[in-house]
């Protein structure tokens, strides 16, 4: 063990010299979202107009050296609801917004790596960028409720189909005026993987006030030929006096009919939690942003949710994609369900 520790510690000093002696970045990469959608939340006043956007991109700079690596992600959007949703946004384009990324890792023989920066959260049932979402030109409910972020340390250790990965960081990813947001995010995560299949739970805890946020995952998918299957469960309890714990049920069900074709369909629901992602919450009739506040939130509401589309691969780098998104909403368990509906079609071009 001590011998471990001690390499761990080398290690740590070569990336660090090695990478400020050459700051070249040797891979460069990203990848760009243009979509053109209408519909929308009937309870914010009106149906939204057909709108053109550029939803989603991002430019990815990489090092690679040896064992270890570095990595930059740069977001860019071009939307009109980054001035609507939130505030201290004076246009409508934004870069280095909450999905940006900066870290390096490095990984040993014996199964450990480490990775020490801001990064996307492994908890994420759906890819933070929209380049990864298959036949979806955003992601769902349930992507909104669970940790996006981390601004801290990974570890993870790997020995066969066993992975185990532990955290600690900041909430949310963010860094923030001393006070209540300074308090420390832990989670661990573990998954079994076996041919085909794979199974995993987690557990995230922080407390931003008195009291604690919690989060249970559980997830599971297999892919049989051509047709591919991921479910999750999460339940919740927020970081309030008194919060109701709530559940969060998804699944994404994707199948590939040829090499150019595939098609999508992804029902979730959510009842007794609240989301984390502005544009989501504006999508279900949610309203405002309420991102920064998702971990002690409580809402005694449900929302479902499902969208279905096809995606087709027109060459190896470029995709369309086609959305049909239907939302139903209650404020609470006595209200009645308000529904609404939005299309979007997309173009994803990856370089």
């Amino acid at each position: 063990m001590n011998k471990h520790l001690s390499s761990i510690k080398k290690t740590a000093v070569l990336v660090a010299v090695s990478w400020l002696a050459v700051p070249a970045f040797a891979g460069l990469g990203g990848f760009i979202d243009a979509q053109v959608g209408g519909g929308g939340a009937q309870s914010l006043g009106a149906q939204k107009n057909t709108n053109s956007q550029i939803a989603d991109a991002a430019v990815y700079l990489t090092k690679e050296l040896g064992r270890g690596k570095m990595m930059v992600d740069i977001p860019v959007s071009y939307r009109a609801d980054n001035v609507a949703v939130n505030a201290g946004f004076a246009t409508a384009f934004r870069s280095f917004n909450t999905k940006a990324q900066a870290y390096v890792s490095w990984g040993y023989d014996f199964g450990l790596s480490w990775q020490l920066g801001r990064f996307d959260s492994p908890f994420l049932n759906e890819a933070n960028d929209t380049v990864g979402l298959n036949a979806y030109t955003t992601q769902g409910i349930l992507f909104g409720a669970l940790p996006r972020m981390h601004n801290g340390l990974m570890l993870t250790y790997g020995q066969g189909p066993v992975t185990v990965m532990g955290i600690a960081s900041r909430a949310d990813g963010r860094v923030t005026a001393k006070g209540s947001e300074e308090n420390a995010e832990w989670a661990v995560l573990g998954k079994y993987t076996h041919d085909m299949m794979y199974v995993g739970a987690g557990l995230y805890l922080h407390k931003p006030t008195t009291e604690t946020h919690q989060l249970i995952e559980v997830m599971a998918g297999t892919k049989m030929g051509d047709l591919s299957v991921d479910a999750q469960a999460i339940f919740t309890k927020a970081a309030a006096a008194g919060a109701e714990s709530g559940i969060g049920l998804g699944a994404s069900i994707n199948y590939a009919w040829d090499k150019m074709w595939s098609f999508g369909i992804r029902p979730n629901y959510l009842s007794k939690v609240t989301a984390n992602n502005a544009d989501l919450g504006a999508l279900a009739g949610l309203g405002s942003d309420s991102a920064t506040v998702w971990h002690r939130a409580t809402t005694s509401g449900s929302q479902f949710q499902v969208t279905v589309g096809p995606e087709a691969k027109m060459t190896d780098e470029f995709r369309m994609r086609a959305n049909y998104t239907y939302n139903s909403v209650k404020a609470n368990a006595n209200a009645n369900s308000e529904s609404n509906s939005v299309w979007a079609v997309s173009g994803v071009y990856k370089f």
